[in-house]
Order: structure tokens, then sequence, then C-alpha cells
């Protein structure tokens, strides 16, 4: 139902209540597909996490009271997910989370570009190179080291 691979995934349970932000950073590289069980009144604050630790484009699945009358699946990127669920849902929840792409972190070009913009839309450096570094596998200092750079005036 999620339109996501199923050849080969992982399922992971409930994320935690305490820790989640370090747990899904060490999730962010992982290829194959993630399953997650949610309560709907932390779905909202669960999907900012995982779109903040996999980055905002990663497709994804909402899915509602499988197998029941009032069946509903969500599909779209983690941005997209956090938004529509900001004010919560109702009934059982499985968050399907596409696996990060094959050779996430070949472009450091791009994730440099992506930190930059992350920043330039108001969140903070180091939250923004942490995320980066999640989901590309690179260098959370080495990001956050060549942005500060990048925003230097040069000099002379």
């Amino acid at each position: 139902l999620s339109g996501l691979p199923t050849d080969r995934f992982v399922f992971e349970g409930f994320l935690p209540r305490s820790g989640r932000a370090a747990d899904l950073r060490a999730l962010a590289g992982e290829p194959r597909t993630l399953v997650f069980f949610e309560s709907p009144h932390r779905i909202a604050a669960a999907l900012t996490d995982v779109r903040d630790a996999f980055g905002p484009d990663r497709r994804a699945a909402v899915c509602r009271e499988l197998t029941k009358k009032f069946e509903e699946v969500a599909r779209g990127t983690l941005a997209e997910l956090a938004a529509q669920f900001s004010d919560g849902a109702r009934g059982e929840i499985v968050l399907v989370v596409a696996g990060a792409p094959a050779g996430a972190s070949a472009d450091p070009d791009a994730a440099l570009a992506d930190v930059l913009a992350r920043v330039a839309a108001g969140e903070r450096l180091k939250d923004a190179a942490a995320a980066v570094a999640a989901a590309t596998g690179l260098g959370r200092r080495e990001l956050y080291e060549a942005a500060l750079a990048a925003r230097r005036p040069p000099s002379g």
C-alpha cells in the first residue's frame, strides 16, 4: 500500500520517546525501506524528527487503520507528510519511509548547498549540518566547517 519498495525492508517498531534524533540519524543511511509504528498523538513530532534526520525529500507513506473500514494511506515526501499531519491523526499508524538512495554521499557540493539552503530557511547551522550528514553519509563536522567557510566574507 505504501508504494515504496518491499523487496528489502526493516521493521523498527515504535520510535523511542527520548533519544529519537540520535536513533534516526543512525538509520538515515539505511538503504532498505523502513517501517515504524507510531501513536496518533505523536505522529506530528515523529514526522518532523524523521524529516529532519532523513531530509525533506525522502519519500514516505503514513498508513492509518490498515485492514479496517476507514483505511487510509497518505503518500508524499517527508516534508509534505509532516505538514499534512501537523495536527496529528487518529487511529493505528504505520509510517513507511523509503531507504536512503544509492550513492547519496557521492556529491559533497550538493550536500553543502543543502546545508546552506536549510540555514537560509532558518534552521540552525549545527542542526542543518547534522541532518544533511545523516542523510548523505558525509561527516557532520566537515559539512559544518565547509558551511562556515562558505558563509565567511572573502578576505582581501
